[in-house]
C-alpha cells in the first residue's frame, strides 16, 4: 500500500488528479464498488497492477485466496481491463515476480504475459521515470493539449486485518509521508 500511494501521488503530479484513479481512494462511501470499478476501468487508457511477493497467494479473513473471490476488487479491476483489451502493466514491488498463468483464475491468466516494470525504494525516481516512459504510449501528461484526459488506474489490495504484532520500540524520528513502506497484496 505504501508504494501504491506513493506512485499514485507521482502519477497525479504528472497527469492531473482527474486522470488517475486509485480504488481505495476513488470510490465514495455508499457507491457499489463493483459498478464504480467497472465505470473507472472502462474509461482508462492503461491499468497498473501493483504486485508484491505474495500477491497471488494472499488470503482473505476467512482463509480463502483473495484472487479466487470473484468480488475481490483487484480481480474485478484487472479482469475488466483484460476483457476490454485495455493495456495492463504489472508493477512489481519488493522483489516480486510475475505470477504464472497456473497461479491465476481463468479471467486473469492473460496477466501473466505483459512485460512488467519494477519499482524499488532505492531507485524510486528513476524507476518511476522508466514507468512514465512506458506510459507515454498510452496516456499524455497533464501539460498536453488533449481535450479528454486519459485515465490510469492503480488497483490496491490491502492485506486482511490480523492480530496486531508486537512491534519493536521505535526511536523518535522525523515524520515523512513516505516513511511507511508496505507492498500491496503482501
Amino acid at each position: 500500500e505504501g508504494e501504491a500511494g506513493r506512485l499514485f501521488d507521482d502519477l497525479v503530479r504528472a497527469y492531473g488528479e482527474k486522470s488517475v484513479f486509485m480504488d481505495v481512494a476513488g470510490i465514495s462511501p455508499g457507491l457499489d464498488f463493483r459498478k464504480a470499478i467497472d465505470d473507472n476501468v472502462s474509461s482508462c487508457g492503461v491499468l497498473l497492477a501493483m504486485i508484491g511477493p505474495t500477491w497471488a497467494t494472499i488470503a482473505n479473513g476467512s482463509g480463502k485466496r483473495r484472487l479466487d473471490d470473484e468480488n475481490d476488487f483487484v480481480r474485478l479491476e484487472i479482469s475488466a481491463a483484460l476483457r476490454r483489451d485495455i493495456p495492463v502493466i504489472p508493477v512489481l514491488v519488493h522483489a516480486a515476480h510475475m505470477p504464472r498463468p497456473d497461479d491465476l483464475p481463468d479471467n486473469l491468466k492473460d496477466l501473466a504475459f505483459p512485460n512488467s516494470v519494477e519499482i524499488t525504494h532505492a531507485r524510486w525516481n528513476s524507476d518511476v521515470q522508466l514507468l512514465s516512459q512506458a506510459l507515454a504510449q498510452y496516456v499524455q501528461p497533464a501539460a498536453s493539449n488533449s481535450a479528454e484526459p486519459v485515465h490510469a488506474a492503480v488497483p490496491v489490495q490491502l492485506p486482511p486485518p490480523g492480530p496486531a504484532a508486537n512491534p519493536a520500540p521505535r526511536a523518535a524520528s522525523a515524520q515523512s509521508p513516505f516513511a511507511k513502506s508496505t507492498a500491496p497484496r503482501s
